[in-house]
């Protein structure tokens, strides 16, 4: 299995009944460099896509709720 550090995405095109997203990192020097390219069946891009956004949504709700400090006592209860 390979590994893909995605920074940013350079292309995006439809070829052939594939979705092509060309990814880029930064480089040692602040420099683009190409990471790899995602190919994703155009008959499943859809789905690819909206199971990214409901994870990336679940892990931001995850990570707000452990940034949120423990309620503190209220005066009735300390």
């Amino acid at each position: 299995m390979s590994v893909i550090l995605i920074d940013g995405l350079k292309t995006v095109g439809f070829h052939n009944g594939i979705l092509r997203i060309e990814c880029i990192e930064a480089g040692p020097n602040g420099e683009e460099r190409s990471s790899g390219t995602l190919l994703i069946p155009g008959n499943q891009a859809g789905q690819v896509l909206k199971s990214l956004v409901e994870a990336t949504q679940q892990l931001e709700k995850r990570l707000r709720e452990q940034q949120q400090p423990a309620a503190a006592p209220t005066a009735g209860n300390a």
